[in-house]
């Protein structure tokens, strides 16, 4: 499964939380071990061990030098595997007090993570089975030899595996890769909005959420199978992301619902902000990055700088999902379903206010972000040409300027932030 795409129902929310973590991949690592190592024994006893020795392809030449090169491996495994949890931890804390909590979910899916981890579990596991196989004082013939040569081929690989995986785990504190692949996530998150005249109707019932959390994500096409024979307007109340209270409103519908558990199944709820949450996530992630890295203890205002161009990459590839004022978000491929709050102002509103309150006090942050508002409305007119998308861009670039014109320390900066609105403003029209 892609673990850094959307979750839209309960059970890809469930498999998220049992296949995306750090020891689910390890667990069936240390049950295979097991199972691999009798395999290979059985295979050694019945003809393997024998044809070794007729070929002259043994690896050792007594069964006690198999015994001790067997306990040496076994230790330069559990030595791997210590190091690389140690490294881990460390990595992982400094990441996390520079970066972001919310990243080490990001981190911990990550393939080349959990497939290291689960290697080195294989390994150890396979090589104490070895050792404990070998019997030093019995004849070379009755050594698990194809066993003892798989355990010398693991070692091998891990060597090379943990080279790589070390390179890996130091690259998780160079922030402009988590930052890319934020941007990159929340681009490929882009579903089809579309804008048409709200159901000014009477709605004869309304599905509330069953327990507070956040919402995970809508499941369209499970809610149109379930509703295939029901007709009439459906208003989905909730968004992604969106924090619920136990009782509130998750959907509205035209006409009763005869059962209501398969809308609830289609809006799972969890307890906290994940990255299966898609875009409106991983929008908000990026501009935590940016205000940790523009906080007095972080103090990098080059973190923020990328975050600001990461935002105005995503932004553009948003452009569709603008729906005019007056208009309600609905689905593109199923029309009857509103979706209030899943449009171009609901998943970058409140980002883009807590990045103007992060920016404020930096000047070049602040400038920065102007400028990529004017080469949004740019790319916005060239395409789209969205009028009301343009005037929503320019509105957050006067907000920023007024914003930090008001907080600029010297006259040079406020004039350099006027200047940066103008050729903005400029840009757009």
């Amino acid at each position: 499964m892609q673990l850094n795409r959307p979750s839209t129902s309960l059970w890809g929310w469930v498999a998220h939380r049992l296949v995306a973590n750090y020891w689910f991949l390890a667990i069936c690592a240390v049950i295979a071990a097991p199972l691999a190592f009798a395999a290979s024994v059985a295979l050694d006893r019945h003809y393997l061990s024998g044809w070794l020795i007729a070929h002259d392809l043994a690896p050792v030449a007594t069964s006690d030098t198999a015994k001790e090169v067997a306990s040496v491996i076994a230790g330069i495994d559990a030595a791997f595997i210590t190091l690389y949890f140690s490294i881990s931890l460390i990595v992982l804390t400094i990441a996390a007090g520079n970066l972001g909590v919310r990243l080490i979910d990001r981190w911990l899916g990550r393939k080349l993570v959990r497939v290291s981890i689960a290697g080195l579990s294989f390994s150890l596991i396979f090589a104490v089975l070895t050792l404990a196989a070998i019997d030093a004082d019995a004849p070379l013939a009755q050594t698990p030899l194809a066993t003892f040569s798989i355990t010398l081929l693991l070692l091998a690989v891990n060597v090379a595996m943990l080279a790589v995986a070390l390179h890996d785990l130091g690259r998780t504190m160079f922030v402009d890769k988590a930052i890319d692949a934020l941007a990159g996530d929340a681009i490929a998150g882009v579903g089809a909005i579309a804008g048409r005249a709200p159901f000014s109707g009477s709605f004869a019932q309304t599905v509330a959420a069953p327990r507070g959390g956040y919402v995970e994500g809508v499941d369209l096409d499970l809610l149109v199978d379930g509703l295939a024979g029901h007709d009439g307007a459906v208003r989905i109340c909730v968004a992604p992301g969106q924090h619920v209270l136990e009782g509130e409103p998750l959907a509205r519908f035209e006409r009763a619902l005869t059962s209501p558990e398969a809308v609830k199944k289609a809006l799972p709820i969890g307890p906290f902000r994940s990255d299966r949450q898609g875009a409106v996530f991983q929008i908000r992630l990026i501009v935590e990055v940016a205000a940790r890295a523009l906080s007095p203890a972080v103090n990098d205002f080059y973190t923020a700088l990328a975050a600001a161009d990461a935002l105005a990459e995503i932004m553009l590839r948003h452009r569709d999902s603008w729906v005019d004022p007056g208009q309600v978000a609905v689905s593109a491929d199923h029309p009857r379903f509103e979706l209030p709050g899943q449009d171009f102002r609901g998943l970058f509103g409140d980002p883009l206010a807590a990045f103007r309150q992060a920016a404020a006090d930096y000047p070049a942050v602040s400038i920065r972000m102007i400028d990529n508002y004017g080469r949004v409305m740019r790319g916005v007119d060239q395409t789209s040409g969205s009028a009301r998308l343009v005037s929503y861009l320019e509105d957050a670039a006067r907000a920023l300027r007024d914003h930090a014109e008001g907080r600029a320390q010297t006259e040079r900066d406020r004039t350099d932030i006027r200047t940066a609105f103008a050729q903005a403003v400029e840009a757009g029209g």
